[in-house]
């Protein structure tokens, strides 16, 4: 493809900016190996800082609110890697026999309590953050993959794979309190920044879907390229970012209120082979692409809205999140 003088010195200008971002960790789990990976932005490129073990097949990783702690759930084991961010290193590590499967992560905003989706087991464990014992087992649907809290966090958003619904969970009472439908093997969920909207990503189906707070059935549903693995929603830029899987593609929808295109698919952006983790940087410049079928992460740059370049990571990196 043939760029003009002003698109090629922008990009250079763009990398030059990169230089200049503020230092970040970005912890990527490898999908076959046993290691998190933690990465710098202090340089042109992501600067890998070092190579923490975990259990068997990571798979998903959280980050406490006070940025200390990263959680890496091992799907291929029953067990959950805790990393102390400062030091690079691993803390502690949580287990329980029944966690079989362990998936999707999330911290309570207080920071006292770890949720873990137990994709084999139908169930989300909850474990104290201080000393990793478990508090309590909430039974959901079949397999669940991913967890969202509320904005007030009064209720916990659960959603599965082998179901057509998502669990609404009162997480004062652990119990499910409503259920709302979904496509097939629903998974990635966000709220939209004026908390209007619950979107969910139906993987099976192509689809995401607009679902109000409190209602059980969507508003309406939007087609997206194909396999939706994660959501972003980037309010600076009033646009919802989408993972097409199969594509290899980062879709970007219309997402300013009250526009009569809300949630229409506007353009695409190419990424690498096979993406599935998706996270903004501290900046709000750059979102990050973990393709595990090429084993890279990709810089996507918002001020551009074209992926930059691609770095090398460990062999197929999944999860990832950004402090």
């Amino acid at each position: 493809m043939q760029h003009s003088k002003r698109q090629t010195k922008a990009v250079a200008r763009r990398l030059l900016d990169l230089r200049r971002t503020v230092s970040e960790r970005i912890g990527n789990c490898e999908a076959r190996g046993i290691s998190d990976c933690a990465w710098s932005t202090t340089d042109q490129t992501l600067k890998l800082l070092k190579v923490v073990p975990t259990g068997k097949g990571p798979q998903e990783t959280c980050i406490s609110p006070d940025g200390k702690r990263a959680y890496v759930s091992n799907r291929a084991d029953i067990s959950v890697t805790v990393i102390d961010l400062d030091k690079l290193a691993v803390a502690s590590t949580i287990t329980d026999p029944g966690m079989k499967n362990p998936d999707g992560c999330l911290v309570s905003a207080d920071g006292t309590k770890l949720y873990i989706a137990a994709a084999g087991a139908a169930t989300v464990f909850v474990f104290s953050t201080s000393d990793g014992h478990k508090l309590t087992e909430i039974k959901v649907g079949e397999e669940p993959r991913r967890l969202l809290f509320s904005p007030d966090g009064s209720r916990l958003y659960v959603s599965n794979g082998e179901e057509r619904y998502v669990n609404v969970i009162d997480t004062k009472t652990n119990a499910t309190v409503q259920k709302i439908r979904v496509g097939r093997d629903a998974r990635p969920m966000i709220f939209s920044p004026d908390g209007k909207y619950l979107i969910i990503g139906n993987v099976s189906d192509d689809t995401v879907q607009f679902v109000k707070p409190g209602e059980t059935e969507a508003e309406f549903v939007v087609g997206v390229p194909k396999s939706p693995q994660r959501l972003l929603a980037v309010p600076s830029k009033q646009a919802l970012f989408a993972i097409g899987r199969v594509d290899n593609v980062l879709s970007i929808l219309e997402f300013r209120p009250d526009n009569k295109e809300y949630g229409r698919t506007v353009t695409t952006i190419p990424v690498g082979r096979g993406p599935w983790g998706l996270g903004l940087s501290a900046a709000g410049d750059c979102i990050y692409v973990t393709n595990t079928t090429e084993s890279t992460i990709s810089i996507v740059d918002l001020r551009l809205m074209r992926t930059l370049f691609s770095i090398p990571t460990g062999k197929s990196p999944l999860g990832l999140a950004v402090r």
